[in-house]
């Protein structure tokens, strides 16, 4: 019995959970219709009954812009409905004015959020204004509905309509968009392989290293700067300033380059970038705390030019919904340089690298006034 009576109390909650919500979002162009209000009717009740809701989201972008702000104005098909001696125009009427009325009022709620800007205490001043918007929406609504008698009083409609489609122009639509910035910024995470040439690879051996990279550019221009660390071991032993290198001290080559590069194309899956700069190279003793080889250090400069290729990764296809262009790459880097020191080593440097990079150009948040034209029906029933 007691678990009976359980089940019975809770069935009308379990029944009100998997009801589906049904909404309607409002549209200048998509007007109510009699198919629009979808709950049943109440038995005794004529007219009808319009439920609505009014809100907003926001989606944080780069840390140097505001934030971008939408507001919604949507109607409950599920919530609302019309009798059956009240199927008719005027009726529509009546509930299309309602929406729009919500309309007016939720393009001047995101307008005042806009307003606020970069705020550290925009959530709170946003909950605030959003409180205020439905209060005094809520008072217009009773407001129109006393006026026009629920829809009874054929001057005091056609007058509100009149006044809602003046508001609706008078408030225009701030329609959101995205102006792409000149600036650009990524990460360059890789693996590769120094390959010497001429008599430096007969001090050195090929060497495989880990690096890192940054890049900035401005439109399709790059700056790349970018240290790679290799790992190798000297083939032919020499000596330089006093200094003797044996043969097979392990040593750790440095690689720095820093350069100006251009992106040539830019498609939806790859791009191609050239660039040349300025290559600093040194080695080092990878055991630097062996007393033998305190203070053991080389050095040289080059020029270097190359080819970097990337191949983009997932869905990298530019959308205008988003309030940034993030791209992921299979980079391979592919760079030669002479060196131009004929001591304490000549010769030149080819070096490869593949890894993952990744690309981000933040857009800046704009919002673009669109005014709304209402034309009113020509006769109400």
């Amino acid at each position: 019995m007691n678990r009976l009576l359980v089940v019975l109390l809770l069935s009308p909650l379990l029944c009100s959970a998997q009801t589906t919500i049904d909404t309607l979002h409002w549209s200048a162009t998509r007007r109510l219709l009699l198919s629009d209000f979808h709950a049943p009717t109440h038995p005794g009740l004529g007219g009808s009954e319009f439920h609505y809701q009014i809100g907003y989201e926001v989606r944080p972008t780069s840390i140097w812009s505001q934030p971008v702000i939408e507001s919604f104005c949507l109607m409950f098909r599920n919530l609302s409905w019309i009798s059956e001696t009240a199927r008719n125009e005027r009726t529509l009427v009546y509930n299309q004015l309602l929406f729009d009325l919500v309309e007016v009022h939720a393009r001047q709620m995101k307008a005042k959020l806009i307003a606020l800007g970069i705020d550290k205490n925009f959530k709170q001043k946003a909950k605030q204004i959003e409180y205020l918007t439905n209060s005094e929406l809520g008072g217009e609504v009773n407001r129109f509905r006393s006026e026009t008698g629920g829809g009874d009083d054929l001057p005091a409609l056609q007058r509100w309509q009149r006044q809602v489609a003046k508001q609706l122009y008078d408030t225009p639509d701030l329609v959101t968009t995205y102006r792409l910035s000149k600036m650009g910024y990524g990460i360059f995470l890789n693996g590769g392989v120094a390959l010497p040439t001429g008599p430096l690879a007969q001090i050195i051996n090929a060497s495989a290293g880990l690096g890192v990279g940054l890049e900035v550019s401005y439109r399709q221009n790059l700056l790349l700067a970018q240290t790679t660390m290799f790992g190798g071991t000297i083939q032919s032993g020499f000596t330089y300033q006093n200094q003797s290198w044996e043969t097979g001290i392990q040593v750790s080559p440095i690689v720095g380059d820093l350069a100006i590069g251009r992106i040539l194309t830019t498609k939806a899956h790859n791009r191609v970038i050239p660039y040349v700069g300025y290559r600093y190279f040194s080695i080092i003793p990878r055991d630097h705390k062996n007393e033998r080889y305190q203070n053991f250090s080389m050095e040289s400069h080059a020029p270097t030019a190359g080819l970097i290729v990337d191949l983009k990764l997932m869905n990298n296809l530019r959308r205008a919904d988003r309030s940034e262009d993030n791209f992921l790459f299979l980079r391979t880097k592919i760079s030669y340089s002479p060196l131009l020191k004929s001591e304490p080593f000549s010769g030149g440097l080819i070096n490869i690298q593949i890894g993952l990079s990744g690309f981000s150009r933040p857009r800046k948040v704009q919002y673009q006034p669109r005014r709304t034209t209402i034309s009113p029906p020509e006769k109400l029933i």
